[in-house]
């Protein structure tokens, strides 16, 4: 039997829930969207390096 994987917990300072509409604002690839931890951490490199802040 394979055994689950464990991921660890990122630390992410400017990390907030999504709501479901942003959540379909998120293409990370045109097929099915795989969110992996690699491509979280990017996204929020990216917004973090835009300047973007979170609104709550």
């Amino acid at each position: 039997m394979k055994q689950i994987k464990q991921i660890p917990h990122p630390e992410l300072d400017s990390a907030r829930r999504l709501k479901p509409l942003e959540m379909n604002n998120i293409r990370c690839m045109r097929e099915h969207t795989v969110l992996t931890p690699e491509q979280l951490d990017r996204i929020a490199k990216a917004k973090v390096g835009n300047g973007s802040k979170s609104r709550e």
